[in-house]
C-alpha cells in the first residue's frame, strides 16, 4: 500500500473508532438512566407492605406467613 492509502486508512479507522465509541456511550448512558429510575423506584416502594408466603405441608398450598 502506498503512504496516501495507508493514511486514509488510518483516518478512517480513527473516525469510526470514535464513533463506536460515541455510540456505546449513548448506550451505556441510557441503560444507566433506566437502571437508576428503576433503583429509585424500588427504594421509594422500600416501605410498602410484603406479603410473605409459606408452603403448607399437608396440601402443598402456598399461603401467606401469620
Amino acid at each position: 500500500m502506498g503512504a496516501v492509502t495507508t493514511l486514509t486508512v488510518v483516518v478512517a479507522a480513527a473516525i469510526g473508532g470514535a464513533a463506536l465509541y460515541r455510540y456505546i456511550e449513548r448506550r451505556k448512558r441510557a441503560l444507566s438512566e433506566v437502571f437508576h429510575d428503576a433503583k429509585a423506584q424500588a427504594s421509594a416502594r422500600r416501605d410498602a407492605k410484603v406479603i410473605d408466603y409459606e408452603r403448607d405441608p399437608e396440601s402443598g398450598v402456598f399461603k401467606p406467613k401469620d
